[in-house]
Formats: C-alpha cells, sequence, structure tokens
C-alpha cells in the first residue's frame, strides 16, 4: 500500500521540488541583479556628481540631482497609480457584468429550496425539480439563438 501512496505523492506533488528550486534560483538572479544594478545607479549618480561639480558647484549639483531624482519618484508613483486605477476600473467592471448575469431574486429563492425538495427523493419530486429548472432556464434565454432576434 506504502508503494501506491508514494506513486500518487510523486504524481500529485512530484513538480513543488523543481518549482521551488526553480524559485529559488530565480529570486537569488534577481537579487543579485537588483544589487548590480542599484550599484550601476549610485556609480551614475556620483559621476553626475563629480561633473556637474565641476561645472556649476558643489550645491547647486546637489540641488539638480535631488531635484531629478524627486522628479522620476513622483513620475513613478503617477505611473503606479493610473495603472491600479485602471486594474480597478477593470475589475469592477467584471463584477457589474457578472452580476448582470446573475438570475433574479425570485429566482434565487426558488433555487435556494431545491435542496429542501431532493430531500423527499421521490420521482414526483425530480419532476417538480426538473420543471421548475426548465422554467428558470427558459426565462433566462437558454436555447434562444439571439443572433435571428
Amino acid at each position: 500500500m506504502l508503494p501506491l501512496f508514494r506513486q500518487l505523492g510523486i504524481l500529485a506533488f512530484g513538480k513543488v521540488r523543481p518549482t521551488a528550486r526553480r524559485f529559488g534560483r530565480s529570486l537569488l538572479g534577481g537579487v543579485i541583479a537588483g544589487l548590480l544594478g542599484l550599484t550601476a545607479y549610485v556609480a551614475l549618480l556620483l559621476a553626475l556628481g563629480f561633473y556637474l561639480t565641476s561645472v556649476m558647484g558643489p550645491i547647486y549639483a546637489a540641488l539638480v540631482i535631488a531635484a531629478f531624482t524627486a522628479l522620476c519618484a513622483v513620475l513613478v508613483v503617477v505611473v503606479i497609480q493610473a495603472i491600479n486605477r485602471r486594474a480597478e476600473r477593470r475589475m469592477e467592471a467584471r463584477q457589474r457584468a457578472a452580476r448582470s448575469r446573475l438570475p433574479d431574486p425570485m429566482t434565487l429563492q426558488l433555487l435556494a429550496g431545491v435542496p429542501a425538495l431532493m430531500k423527499g427523493r421521490s420521482l414526483i419530486t425530480a419532476v417538480a425539480i426538473a420543471a421548475v429548472v426548465y422554467g428558470l432556464a427558459k426565462s433566462q434565454g437558454v436555447g434562444h439563438d439571439r443572433d435571428d432576434a
């Protein structure tokens, strides 16, 4: 019995270990790339600071670099807010579309009573439930071609 469970485990969870290793490698690579990118960014700012210091003095060079960095930060925040707003509008549109496809409240009440009707398990009950479901489906437009209308 144990070999059967082992085989089922391999079938069900066989990809867990390779996925975890791949995730770990990707995470490590991302951290290293981030550190190298940050180092390059700091070196670029230092080089820009040294150049601007020779052109306009140390105080103005620091002010120019600070203003440029603050402007970049504001641009990043504005872009992220715009993306979040767009994603929120899409989600709200999907929710409105899903709500419009829901049946009316009376239909939902009838469907809520179906499990109680099934407890009798008689043939008449099954036929009555099938008739209700058929009527609800037809009232919702199931089976009608919308192109012909």
